[in-house]
Protein backbone atom coordinates (compact mmCIF):
# COMPACT_ATOMS: atom_id res chain seq x y z
CA UNK A 1 0.00 0.00 0.00
CA UNK A 2 1.21 3.51 -1.13
CA UNK A 3 0.75 6.44 1.83
CA UNK A 4 -0.86 9.03 0.48
CA UNK A 5 1.40 12.34 -0.06
CA UNK A 6 4.04 9.47 -1.34
CA UNK A 7 5.83 10.46 -4.91
CA UNK A 8 4.34 7.36 -5.83
CA UNK A 9 1.09 8.16 -5.19
CA UNK A 10 -0.19 8.50 -8.51
CA UNK A 11 2.18 5.85 -10.08
CA UNK A 12 0.05 2.82 -11.58
CA UNK A 13 -0.04 -0.64 -10.62
CA UNK A 14 0.41 -3.20 -12.94
CA UNK A 15 0.05 -7.34 -12.41
CA UNK A 16 2.78 -9.67 -13.93
CA UNK A 17 3.32 -12.96 -13.84
CA UNK A 18 6.36 -14.18 -11.95
CA UNK A 19 9.00 -17.25 -13.28
CA UNK A 20 6.78 -19.86 -11.57
CA UNK A 21 3.53 -18.48 -12.72
CA UNK A 22 1.95 -16.54 -9.87
CA UNK A 23 0.71 -12.70 -10.40
CA UNK A 24 2.94 -10.27 -8.44
CA UNK A 25 1.87 -6.66 -8.27
CA UNK A 26 4.29 -3.83 -9.31
CA UNK A 27 4.86 -0.32 -10.13
CA UNK A 28 4.79 1.27 -12.69
CA UNK A 29 7.94 3.17 -13.55
CA UNK A 30 7.66 6.40 -12.39
CA UNK A 31 8.93 9.70 -14.54
CA UNK A 32 11.24 11.89 -12.70
CA UNK A 33 10.39 15.35 -14.14
CA UNK A 34 13.37 17.44 -14.75
CA UNK A 35 14.19 19.96 -12.30
CA UNK A 36 15.36 23.83 -12.88
CA UNK A 37 17.15 25.90 -10.55
CA UNK A 38 19.53 23.39 -8.53
CA UNK A 39 22.07 24.16 -6.36
CA UNK A 40 25.89 22.28 -6.39
CA UNK A 41 26.69 21.02 -2.84
CA UNK A 42 30.42 19.53 -2.29
CA UNK A 43 29.86 16.49 -0.28
CA UNK A 44 32.29 16.23 2.87
CA UNK A 45 33.05 13.43 5.21
CA UNK A 46 30.40 11.87 7.03
CA UNK A 47 27.75 13.58 5.52
CA UNK A 48 24.06 11.25 4.83
CA UNK A 49 20.86 12.07 2.52
CA UNK A 50 18.87 12.28 5.36
CA UNK A 51 21.39 14.83 7.06
CA UNK A 52 21.37 17.12 3.71
CA UNK A 53 17.62 17.17 3.09
CA UNK A 54 17.36 18.68 6.94
CA UNK A 55 19.28 21.20 6.36
CA UNK A 56 17.96 21.79 2.50
CA UNK A 57 14.24 20.63 3.17
CA UNK A 58 13.76 21.09 6.63
CA UNK A 59 12.91 17.58 6.04
CA UNK A 60 15.33 14.49 6.64
CA UNK A 61 12.33 12.42 4.77
CA UNK A 62 12.94 14.41 1.76
CA UNK A 63 16.46 12.58 0.47
CA UNK A 64 14.82 11.26 -2.04
CA UNK A 65 14.49 14.81 -3.79
CA UNK A 66 18.54 14.89 -3.63
CA UNK A 67 18.38 11.33 -5.15
CA UNK A 68 16.12 11.86 -8.39
CA UNK A 69 18.67 15.42 -9.18
CA UNK A 70 21.24 12.89 -9.79
CA UNK A 71 20.20 9.43 -11.39
CA UNK A 72 23.93 9.19 -12.75
CA UNK A 73 24.80 7.18 -9.76
CA UNK A 74 22.18 4.88 -8.23
CA UNK A 75 23.67 4.39 -5.08
CA UNK A 76 23.07 6.83 -2.58
CA UNK A 77 26.77 5.21 -0.54
CA UNK A 78 28.44 6.67 -3.78
CA UNK A 79 26.73 9.55 -4.56
CA UNK A 80 27.98 11.04 -1.29
CA UNK A 81 32.11 10.32 -1.78
CA UNK A 82 34.11 13.32 -0.24
CA UNK A 83 34.68 15.89 -2.76
CA UNK A 84 31.76 14.82 -5.20
CA UNK A 85 29.98 17.46 -6.26
CA UNK A 86 26.14 16.67 -6.15
CA UNK A 87 23.22 18.62 -7.78
CA UNK A 88 20.16 19.33 -4.74
CA UNK A 89 17.26 20.54 -6.42
CA UNK A 90 14.44 22.88 -4.67
CA UNK A 91 11.69 21.57 -2.65
CA UNK A 92 8.59 20.67 -4.37
CA UNK A 93 5.72 19.43 -2.81
CA UNK A 94 5.01 15.37 -3.84
CA UNK A 95 1.59 15.24 -4.83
Amino acid sequence: MIFQGSRYATTGVIAALDSRGATARALVLRRIPPTPGMLEHVVVEGERLDQLAQRFYGDPLKSWLILDANPEELNPFLLLRPGRRIKVPPNRVTP
